[in-house]
């Protein structure tokens, strides 16, 4: 009787590596004139543009970390998860991760909007009516790493059977 002996998902492995790079990295920077720079994660303003927006954390930043939490956990877990609830699991957790990051934009573009400044490039921003401050905004890597991993979890859902480490036993 033959039997399969499991391993991980190697691109699964990869991708969680890279979510959790990600979760390190800034996912929006912004730099006011005359200041230091600021970054934005998606669970922490850090830099002195925090007090400009007026907060460090918003809720939608600790509900977002906590998405962002459970899609790396379950991707690993996942990875080492023979069949096909494994590939299930990586897909969804795909997408939920896309769905973070896209959220996280939005939440971005509409305090930027609420300021009158691109959420990439530069501009003036206006604040409470009266000042004018010159500010420097770009996405950070943090989103892209983010967007990487999600893309690779997808693809360790698609390829799955091939990239799992493990051969079969006699």
């Amino acid at each position: 009787m033959k039997e399969w002996k499991y391993g991980p998902n190697l691109i699964g492995i990869l991708a969680t590596a890279v979510m959790i790079y990600a979760m390190y990295q800034p996912w929006w920077s912004f730099q006011l004139e005359g200041s230091r720079q600021t970054d934005v994660y998606p669970y922490l303003i850090d830099g002195p543009g925090s007090e400009f927006i007026g907060y460090k954390r918003s809720p939608q930043m600790t509900m977002l970390t906590g998405v962002l939490i459970a899609s790396i956990t379950l991707t690993f877990i996942a990875s080492y998860l023979p069949g096909k609830s494994s590939r299930i699991i990586l897909v969804v957790t795909s997408l939920l991760t896309l769905l973070g990051a896209w959220r996280l934009l939005v939440r971005l573009a509409g305090v930027a909007a609420r300021f009158e400044i691109p959420i990439q490039g530069e501009g003036i921003a206006t604040y409470e009516s009266f000042a004018r401050i010159h500010v420097w905004t770009r996405i950070g890597m943090g989103t892209y790493w983010m967007a990487a991993g999600a893309l690779l979890a997808l693809l360790a859902a698609i390829l799955h059977k091939r990239v799992r480490l493990g051969e079969r036993a006699n």
